[in-house]
């Protein structure tokens, strides 16, 4: 049954048909004591898709609804997922040198409309989101970002690891931040991009940070650790495009 005011559809054919039909899941919730035949079909269409499949305690669903839900639940994207291997072919051939912002470990909802409403506007090509431990993209993304993630892609992968693999096979240099890095005003950025982005509390995975080409900084006067996210990918973005000729000349 679809729940239209929660955005959620329950029970297991309706699940089932929806993944059929295209549906733009952001999550499926699974009843963590669920086997046989359906939770293997489940788990492999999700994982197909890249649909994060949750398992969690039968009384976290029945907080959801009313009706019969059978021990599956699913939340609907209000956004259209881009696929990422087109996506990427399409922006190097059309732009030639793109920015790619690839998100680890984000997930605060604001933080990401933060983030995703000044990559839209320092016209990052796309961002690149894992499947799993990732912000849900909501209402509240929608609002904090100015509706701006719905105008830019939005890649969600299985693998961070991959994904970059895969973009620095297309020539695409990574830079990471890190507190150690190069100070963010020395450092080149030339070419097709993928820029990395942590939360405050955990920074980049460091298995992903292995594969990135260079990592930047940005230099502090104060004593605070770290900035907000969302503050470092705009001063990062500023720079990228001053360096680049894009920056606007401002009226006077």
């Amino acid at each position: 049954m679809l729940k239209k005011e929660k955005n959620i559809v329950v029970g297991r054919k309706p699940i089932l048909d929806a993944l059929e039909s295209g549906v733009n899941f952001e999550k499926i919730l699974i009843d963590r004591e669920m086997s046989g035949e359906l939770e293997v079909t489940l788990r492999k269409k999700c994982k197909e898709k890249d649909i994060p499949l949750q398992r969690v305690p039968l009384p976290a669903i029945d907080k959801l609804t009313l009706t019969n839900h059978q021990g599956v639940a699913g939340f609907i994207s209000p956004i259209s997922y881009a696929p990422f291997d087109e996506t990427v072919d399409q922006l190097i051939f059309e732009k030639g040198d793109p920015v790619f912002l690839i998100l680890d470990q984000v997930k605060d909802v604001r933080n990401f409309g933060a983030i995703a409403r000044t990559a839209e506007v320092f016209g990052v090509g796309a961002l690149i989101v894992p499947a799993e431990a990732k912000a849900q993209i909501n209402d509240v993304v929608i609002k904090t970002s100015a509706g701006a993630v719905l105008n830019i892609p939005v890649c969600r992968v299985s693998s961070l690891f991959t994904a970059i693999k895969t973009l620095k096979l297309h020539g695409v240099q990574i830079a990471a931040t890190a507190m150690e890095g190069k100070a963010v005003h020395e450092s080149r950025f030339e070419g097709p991009l993928g820029l990395v982005m942590g939360s405050e509390e955990k920074g980049i995975r460091p298995h992903l940070r292995r594969l990135c080409d260079q990592t930047v900084s940005i230099p502090q006067l104060g004593n605070t650790e770290s900035l907000n996210v969302s503050v470092s990918v705009g001063i990062i973005l500023y720079e990228i495009n001053r360096q680049r000729g894009f920056v606007r000349k401002t009226q006077p």
